[in-house]
């Protein structure tokens, strides 16, 4: 399928080499290779302009990846390069300008190497033990590029377009390329940085992304059916797309992909959990859908549709065709969908439970908002575990006696088979964003991600624009291995950890607090920016943002010096009392049979006979 991006040029030709080396020693990859599988939990959600309160455009992300995810944020920067015509006759067509293509990693480090910001630099103390990342391909560069976030996905650029990324279960899979067998070029990440760089609308993305790989492969953050499929939201100034991608059936080219793309009504929420939400495909309306070539007879070919009447493909049910349904277990996917739908359009009143979640589509593709919403809507959508419900993940023994919501996990640790609830707020999110696009306001202003780093339920959502020329160091550092005092993720990780040991639903109302205070304070920094009769550009912006980060962080680490003061030892301190008990609460005691532990002393034990005179 054509398609147009902003600079007009057309896909280039492709210079693909796999690279035997790293097939052979993976350690030549960043992290000894072992990083592949990525962050394979994360929940989605968008509002239309017509959906929010003031008219902007916005999606969010959670990247809920392990325990060795990479949770830094980096600021790419735009750039210019040799027009084709200027270089010297005597260089080659293939050694002219190239756009490497990196490799599917999102565990620390994700690359290191030059190009990209700062922290990747091979000189950086942090990157001393990994070797510098090996492209798996390259195609042709453009002339210029444009600048953007980055994290484990390009999220948002200077021209207000954003994304926000979640996995999803596929009927197909195919190997990466640095694994035996895989030919396929492009992973998610690598898609979304390319229409970063080169595209300042939605629909230029989706259309990029999807001849990218059509053209050049697609493979999945996992080598098996969970994870073999991907999902983004896609949205510039004034519209948001779907778009859904899969590897290409392997029995016909390992080298190509499948993918469809939905636009979303514009006054209307929708939630993506790990699991695909386009249903029925109408092929003749090129307004609000986009798809590969191949989508109907790949999907006929593998016998996951039939066509009621040759030819005519009007019922078409992509999920149904190519999704392999929820993964890990059920309700992973559609709990989280109805968790959000209950807060953002409780007026559907849809169902909690259902049989099999591909099959019944109990779920809509988007949805009318019961209001309309903000960022901070978004915020406690992420932040939830399904308070107040039957689902309530503070509830019943598994929270323990102080209510922690969060469940480590279990899976190959011992020899007990189960599964634990899945809510919305992850224990192990890397970072979570919502990018906000605004049509009525210079791009470098319009454009707003609010960046939280770490798990939503314990950080603090701070402002980053879209023209900020640089950012703080305080997003940059954030190695698993190593304390890092600098770094905002390592504070809200810290403080989070340290209440789940100290009465956690006492120690999470001080976290909330100071959320509440600071999110505040940011939410009026942002408004003085946007209503500024000559808003700050470049450096003043970066200055702005780095200096509300740095006040976030040192708040949040002090806040753990206040959390561990009140509640040491089971006490409760505070400058006007000291030591007073707090105990247990009484369900919990008499469910862990306290009222049977050791009875009271024997009257005569350890005191001296009583002695009777007369």
């Amino acid at each position: 399928m054509a398609h147009s991006h902003s600079h007009s040029h057309s896909l280039v030709r492709v210079k693909f080499f796999l690279l035997v080396l790293v097939v052979s020693f993976p350690s030549l990859l960043p992290g000894g290779g072992g990083g592949f599988q990525g962050a394979l939990a994360c929940t989605v959600l968008f509002a239309g302009r017509s959906a929010t309160q003031d008219g902007s455009v916005m999606a969010s992300h959670s990247d809920d990846g392990e325990g060795d995810s990479d949770p830094r944020v980096v600021r790419v920067d735009a750039k210019k390069f040799p027009s084709k015509t200027s270089y010297p006759r005597r260089i080659p067509n293939s050694q002219q300008n190239l756009r490497n293509i990196r490799p599917d990693v999102e565990t620390f480090p994700r690359f290191v190497g030059s190009g990209y910001g700062e922290t990747y630099e091979p000189t950086q103390p942090w990157n001393a033990k990994y070797k510098p990342t090996t492209p798996v391909g390259s195609i042709e560069q453009v002339d210029s590029t444009y600048a953007y976030y980055d994290a484990n996905y390009g999220f948002m650029n200077e021209k207000q377009l954003g994304m926000g990324e979640s996995t999803c279960s596929a009927r197909i899979a195919v190997p990466a390329p640095w694994r035996p067998g895989g030919e396929a070029m492009f992973c998610i990440n690598e898609l979304s940085r390319i229409a970063m760089e080169r595209c300042d609308t939605a629909r230029c993305a989706v259309q990029l992304m999807g001849q990218l790989a059509e053209d050049h492969g697609y493979y999945g953050a996992s080598a098996g059916i969970e994870g073999s499929g991907e999902s983004l939201v896609v949205h510039d100034k004034n519209e948001g797309w779907v778009f859904h991608i899969l590897p290409s059936d392997p029995n016909r080219t390992k080298t190509s992909a499948n993918w469809v793309a939905q636009r979303i009504p514009d006054d209307h929420v929708l939630v993506i959990a790990n699991m695909y939400v386009i249903r029925h495909v109408d092929f003749t309306d090129t307004a609000n859908f986009l798809f590969s070539k191949n989508l109907v007879v790949d999907a006929i070919a593998g016998g996951w549709y039939t066509p009621k009447t040759p030819g005519d493909y009007s019922d078409f049910d992509f999920t149904a065709a190519y999704s392999d349904g929820e993964y890990n277990h059920k309700f992973y996917t559609g709990r989280r969908v109805w968790g959000a739908y209950r807060l953002l359009a409780s007026h559907l009143n849809l169902p909690a439970d259902y049989h099999n979640l591909r099959d019944d589509a109990p779920y809509p593709f988007s949805a009318r908002p019961d209001r309309k919403v903000t960022a901070q809507d978004f915020f406690r959508v992420h932040r939830d575990w399904y308070e107040n419900t039957p689902f309530d993940m503070s509830k019943h023994l598994a929270a323990g006696a102080f209510g922690v919501p969060d469940r480590y996990m279990t899976e190959g640790t011992t020899g007990v088979k189960g599964a634990w609830e899945r809510s919305i707020a992850l224990f192990r999110t890397a970072y979570s964003h919502i990018t906000v696009s605004r049509s009525w306001l210079p791009d470098s202003v319009g454009g707003v991600v609010w960046l939280g780093q770490g798990a939503a339920h314990g950080t603090s959502y701070v402002p980053l624009f879209a023209g900020a020329n640089r950012i703080s160091w305080a997003h940059s550092i954030g190695d698993p291995s190593s304390l890092n005092r600098t770094s905002v993720w390592w504070s809200h990780r810290y403080a989070l950890n340290v209440a789940r040991g100290m009465r956690f639903m006492d120690s999470h109302k001080f976290i909330a607090a100071t959320q509440s205070k600071l999110e505040s304070d940011a939410a009026d920094l942002v408004s003085r920016v946007s209503t500024s009769g000559d808003p700050p550009t470049g450096d003043s912006l970066a200055q702005l943002s780095e200096d509300h980060v740095n006040r976030v962080r040192d708040a949040w680490w002090s806040l753990v010096d206040t959390v561990v003061v009140t509640f040491a030892d089971g006490w409760h301190t505070t400058t006007s009392q000291v030591g007073a008990a707090l105990g247990y609460p009484s369900w919990w005691l008499e469910t862990v049979g306290y009222e049977n532990g050791p009875p009271p002393p024997h009257p005569h034990d350890n005191k001296e006979e009583e002695i009777s005179v007369s």
